[in-house]
């Protein structure tokens, strides 16, 4: 007979002797642990949860939608909002003035609520509480805060851009100002308004009056030298007002597109599985806490028994 076969022998040899023991303590271990599992000594905890997709979200880097949405549920923002909303630091009975008091919050708040991403890049919110209903609010609060997280950040970039752009708007504005100024100048003092037809025209004129003898010749050439004058300035300016108009009316529709930007009231996840209360306890698994005890008083029970034989031996 083989060492194996002989230990497996000696471990059956064992378990039949001693059977009324050893089903003794099973149903001792089984009264106990069913007491001590049951409401009397551990409050039932109901599970809430929510499945959901990013939307709307601009990720970072080389980061996905997906990790950037567990990011912003990671936020202490959005831990801090929850816990003032349900006042969980009377609820768990935390003393806030206790100095310890922030991170046993943090660890009760993290065995409660579980963030995580699915296999199909979705993320699943699941809030365990004694109050099923509770249990519920908190995910959808959670989903909320998220949702004003992400439109915060988004309008802080908004408002940046914002910022460049409209120095750039009111640069080229101050420009055009500048610009038509000075045309509005010149058109009073010098009668300039259209150069090309005007150059047209006076030349038309004068060799008219020429023809005619030098009739009104005079008015004639006081046009024609302010055309040679001021009329190159003029016709650049014209050219430059008009490159400028272009610029500034694109500027604007891009300042345009930000402040709409920056009034929208964007949601920054898609639902798919909306948080709702179960009164189907998820905690404690009685059948498991039983289980567990019925085994490791066995085991123990065994190995005493082994400890007693040998020492008889």
């Amino acid at each position: 007979m083989s060492e194996y076969t002989e230990a497996s022998y000696n471990f059956i040899q064992l378990i039949i002797k001693r059977k009324i023991h050893f089903i003794v303590v099973s149903l001792v271990a089984i009264i106990v642990a069913s007491l001590f599992s049951s409401p009397w000594f551990i409050k039932p905890r109901y599970k809430s949860f929510a499945i959901l997709y990013p939307s709307n979200i601009t990720p970072y880097s080389e980061e996905s939608a997906s990790e950037q949405m567990l990011q912003l549920f990671g936020s202490s923002d959005i831990r801090n909002a929850v816990v003032k909303k349900f006042n969980l630091y009377s609820y768990y009975k935390i003393d806030s003035a206790d100095k310890s008091a922030t991170v046993r919050m943090m660890d009760m708040y993290e065995s409660r609520v579980e963030v995580s991403r699915t296999q199909y890049e979705s993320i699943e919110i699941s809030v365990l509480d004694e109050d099923p209903k509770r249990a519920s609010e908190m995910v959808e609060e959670i989903i909320h805060c998220m949702n004003l997280k992400a439109r915060e950040l988004q309008r802080e970039k908004s408002r940046e851009v914002e910022v460049v752009i409209k120095n750039q708007l009111d640069l080229k504005k101050r420009n055009v100002d500048s610009i038509d100024a000075r045309l509005h100048e010149l058109r009073v003092k010098y009668q300039l308004f259209d150069y090309d037809m005007q150059v047209k025209e006076v030349t038309k004129s004068y060799l008219k009056a020429v023809a005619a003898g030098g009739k009104n010749l005079k008015e004639i050439d006081v046009m024609m030298r302010n055309l040679e004058e001021k009329g190159g300035e003029y016709y650049q300016l014209q050219k430059t007002m008009k490159a400028l108009l272009e610029s500034y009316n694109i500027t604007k529709l891009e300042y345009d597109v930000v402040v709409k930007d920056l009034n929208k009231e964007l949601t920054y996840s898609n639902v798919v599985t909306k948080p709702a209360p179960s009164f189907i306890k998820a905690y404690p698994v009685r059948w498991l806490i039983v289980l567990a005890s019925v085994a490791s008083t066995n085991l123990l029970l065994f190995i005493l028994f082994i400890v007693l034989d040998s020492r008889k031996k």
